[in-house]
């Protein structure tokens, strides 16, 4: 019978993520009470270090340590799916301290919603990473990773957006885009009036290797908007 290596590859990658998240400073009980006072862009930096950490970690795996040179989908599915869950959980607790806050400075009595985690879009990376031998798919635990553990951010946002916006309440989505960021990111930079408008407009949504940001803001005295050239702008 063939040697089941799935329980020491995760052991391998836990160790290293929460190595990696040590040496980022990353501290989840410090992390999540700073977040008391802190803003959305905060969780960004967040996912940033954890999703480098989880990035690295899971690349630390090699060829040599699977059976025929393959990322098998049983141990795929067994090495990949623990660590990216403790992400989402990671994320999505600190984005909850720091929803509530802003919640609470808009003088608004409500929860963060919390969504679940996507299961396609797990599934999916998990897809990837075994439809070929690990030499050719090796690189969707890099980038791809990074992608999806930010993506639990924008996701815990757009919940929020809609929530907000569903509320009755007049909602805007604010994303910033990163130095030196590709011609689509810019062009999808800027204040989106609206849950509909910002996920219609792409306000949410993140390529490999995008490190944009998404805020969620909520009011009652706001300005109009008008959009140029797919931007949207709030004017006074």
């Amino acid at each position: 019978m063939a040697e089941d290596i799935a329980p020491a590859l995760l052991k391998g990658v836990e160790r290293r993520f929460r190595q990696n998240l040590t040496r980022k400073g990353v501290d989840l009980k410090k992390d999540i009470q700073r977040a008391r006072d802190g803003t959305l862009k905060d969780v960004h930096s967040f996912s940033n270090k954890v999703g480098d950490s989880l990035a690295d970690a899971l690349g630390s795996i090699s060829a040599d340590d699977l059976p025929d040179g393959i990322m098998y989908y049983n141990i795929a599915d067994r090495v990949m799916r623990p660590p990216i869950v403790e992400a989402y959980v990671m994320v999505s607790d600190v984005a909850d301290e720091v929803q509530r806050n802003v919640n609470k400075k808009a003088g608004l009595g409500l929860k963060a919603v919390r969504p679940p985690i996507e299961e396609d879009r797990v599934k999916g990376l998990i897809d990837a990473v075994t439809s070929g031998t690990f030499t050719e798919t090796a690189h969707y635990l890099n980038e791809p990773i990074k992608c999806l553990v930010d993506h639990f951010a924008d996701h815990h946002m757009e919940k929020n957006a809609e929530f907000l916006d569903e509320s009755g309440l007049q909602t805007y989505v604010i994303r910033t885009a990163s130095a030196n960021c590709c011609d689509w990111c810019d062009e999808h930079a800027g204040t989106y009036e609206g849950f509909y408008d910002a996920k219609y407009g792409d306000a949410f949504a993140r390529h490999d290797g995008c490190r944009c940001t998404v805020e969620v803001q909520c009011g009652k005295t706001r300005g109009f908007m008008t959009r140029t050239s797919g931007h949207a702008f709030i004017r006074s």
